[in-house]
């Protein structure tokens, strides 16, 4: 028994040694700044708050002081389907790690048995036909085993389950932000889409009454029937434009009751205006991207599990042991049973050691070893991405103003047309083909700084995605606008 301690005491304090590399997270090519950001960011309005990665992302979408956006958000985070899927894998991860824990510490377990044997007289070295009395065996016994670990078998198994259950949690962090994105992002477009309809469903109404005005006129001879036909042609356009956008519509509130986790027939939402004003979003540092990312941890937590794994194919080349032991009762009457002189036991160490294997463990460390540095290029795609969706944004917001700049210039040139136009048909100077194309151009010159619009506010909420979700507000800002709520993290 003394030497056996001594065996433990040793094997324990060789226990625990990794033999997993040292983990280095890898360097990801990046600039000093965004370069789709100069001039876009108006400067001393929103900071970034460094690192964020621990923090919560929610809350950013407050900054579009939109009360229907916030209920709706709300909605979401309830009840998305896909985010409930994401909150169960994050929970069967930490479970899986819980259960590589256990792995630290000895299994105990008991068990009791009865048997009743009649053994045969020639095992009994007996002669044959001896009368064998039947025999009764009463047990009841503790079991303990536990694994040593020498070279970090058990230790890197558990790193590598934490690891999994932080990406299960990062990339839980993605889907919610993809969720509320989501949700913005169908809410605006939908938004736009009533701005739309209303424009049409007036467009409609004005030609209708038009139509029966040069009805009346050419019953009086004023106008030809060419003029009516054109004026036909025109309202029948209007009113199949009118259909499109409300078939459109439709779609979005049964694209944003799915991720609401309703049936599009229970969900409606009442129409109101289109947001005018697009708040600024600043992109910060590219550094400061890698540190609030949810994709970006989820792969850095993915290299950490493999580097782990790496620590385990390589503890396969090494012997193992594990402790055995046992101690209880035994007896062949159950009244004695209990009895401190019927005491049994047995302890005693495992080894396996491995002497040939056909290569099957250079094998998995070779495929483990291939596995990270696939981990190690998917990181670094990642990180490109990340700087690919932030300038993809930053770019297109840039487009997207100078296209409202140069549209806005082109509606008002266009209402301006079409007055000079009417009063041309009314003084007789010109056909009414030439009022018919100048309101057409005037309806599709509006529809477009609508459309516009919402292609801007949809941008904003990608930017947004792109840069990690939210971020702080400085409190000399707050100060000035302490009327305005401030986004939260």
């Amino acid at each position: 028994m003394k030497k056996f301690l001594s065996i433990l005491m040793i094997t324990t304090a060789l226990g625990g040694c990794s033999l997993a590399p040292e983990l280095k997270v890898p360097d990801a090519p990046q600039a000093a700044a965004f370069r789709e950001a100069e001039g876009l960011a108006e400067k001393g309005s929103w900071k970034l708050g460094e690192p964020i990665a621990h923090l919560p992302r929610d809350g950013w979408w407050r900054i579009f002081k939109d009360p229907v956006l916030d209920d709706l958000q709300k909605q979401a985070s309830e009840n998305n389907l896909n985010v409930q899927m994401m909150v169960a894998r994050l929970q069967q991860a930490r479970a899986a790690a819980g259960i590589t824990r256990a792995d630290f510490f000895p299994d105990i377990g008991g068990n009791a048995n009865y048997t009743r044997e009649k053994p045969s007289a020639r095992m009994r070295g007996m002669a044959p036909g001896a009368n064998v009395p039947i025999e009764d065996t009463y047990t009841a016994n503790i079991v303990v085993g536990y694994e040593l670990d020498l070279f970090g078998r058990v230790l890197n198994r558990h790193r590598a389950a934490k690891a999994e259950a932080a990406r299960a949690a990062e990339t839980l962090e993605s889907a919610r932000l993809a969720m509320q994105a989501d949700v913005a992002a169908q809410y605006f477009a939908l938004r736009a889409l009533d701005r739309e309809k209303a424009l049409l469903a007036q467009s409609v109404k004005l030609r209708e009454e038009g139509l029966e005005i040069l009805r009346k006129r050419l019953e009086i001879g004023t106008i030809t029937e060419l003029d009516l036909s054109e004026a036909t042609v025109d309202l029948e356009n209007t009113r199949t434009q009118y259909q499109e956008v409300i078939q459109q519509r439709k779609e979005a509130e049964h694209a944003l009751a799915i991720l609401l986790g309703k049936a599009p027939a229970e969900f409606s939402l009442k129409p109101a205006p289109l947001a005018r004003n697009v708040p600024v979003v600043p992109a910060g540092l590219p550094s400061a991207l890698l540190e609030r990312r949810p994709d970006i941890a989820a792969a850095q937590h993915t290299l950490a599990a493999e580097n782990a794994r790496i620590g385990v194919a390589r503890a396969a080349f090494f012997p193992s042991i594990s402790l055995t032991g046992s101690g209880g009762l035994e007896s062949d009457v159950l009244g004695d049973l209990f009895s401190w002189s019927n005491r049994t036991w047995s302890l005693g160490p495992r080894i396996s050691i491995p002497i040939f294997a056909a290569g099957a463990n250079n094998a998995n460390l070779a495929r483990q070893e291939a596995v990270f540095e696939e981990a190690v290029a998917n990181y670094r795609l990642t990180v490109l991405q990340a700087f690919r969706d932030v300038e993809t944004s930053l770019s297109r917001l840039k487009t997207l103003a100078d296209q409202a700049r140069a549209q806005a210039a082109a509606e008002k040139a266009a209402k301006r047309a079409q007055q000079i136009a009417d009063t041309r048909y009314e003084s007789g100077d010109t056909g009414y083909l030439e009022a018919i194309t100048a309101r057409r151009n005037a309806l599709a010159a509006e529809r477009s700084v609508i459309q516009i619009q919402g292609r801007r506010l949809t941008e904003t909420v990608a930017l947004i995605r792109a840069l990690g979700g939210g971020w702080d507000m400085p409190a000399s800002v707050q100060e000035k606008k302490s009327d305005d709520k401030p986004a939260a993290r």
